[in-house]
């Protein structure tokens, strides 16, 4: 049994009609890239869409940390000097809180959690405090100053950054009943 074949003007019609088409698809293409071609297209510039500051909560922060953290911390939360160097005992000294220290790269759930609950060094578990625990002294609405103040220090990308995190890690921290 013989299995017909095309002949030759159907074969050529057909390589017309997919070459047609594959063209089409091209002009298409080509102009919806030319259309979006001649716009800017870039990604999107990040908004500054962290909270503003309370003006008096960055103010009570400053207080409370000029009398509680200042001594370790320095008096504009530069850090100890030379706090990115370990001392004798392989300890860094107190880092800063300003734009210069790696603060701004954690969420406030980590902030608070740290001034309230004191900081042991973190590449050797189970060592001493090596911050004090201020749950017991200050109230929640002094921890959450305190933080505002060193938001207050920080460059607008830094506090976006920051509040990026905030927003990831975004667990509650209970707040006690007043």
């Amino acid at each position: 049994m013989e299995i017909p074949r095309r002949s030759n003007n159907l074969a050529t019609l057909e390589g017309c009609l997919m070459r047609r088409t594959r063209y089409r698809w091209l002009l298409v293409i080509t102009m919806a890239l030319t259309a979006c071609g001649g716009q800017n297209v870039s990604p999107a510039a990040p908004t500054n869409s962290y909270p503003t500051l309370d003006p008096a909560q960055i103010t009570q922060g400053r207080q409370v940390y000029v009398q509680r953290c200042a001594s370790c911390h320095g008096p504009k939360a530069e850090g100890a000097p030379n706090w990115a160097t370990p001392g004798p005992d392989g300890l860094f000294p107190a880092p800063p809180h300003d734009d210069t220290g790696h603060t701004w790269h954690h969420s406030d759930r980590v902030l608070y959690e740290s001034i309230r609950d004191g900081m042991n060094d973190p590449l050797r578990p189970g060592s001493p405090l090596r911050m004090p625990a201020w749950g017991s002294t200050l109230s929640d609405g002094e921890i959450r100053a305190i933080i505002s103040y060193f938001k207050s220090l920080w460059l607008a990308e830094h506090r976006q950054y920051q509040w990026e995190e905030t927003l990831k890690d975004f667990k509650p921290t209970p707040t006690p009943p007043s």
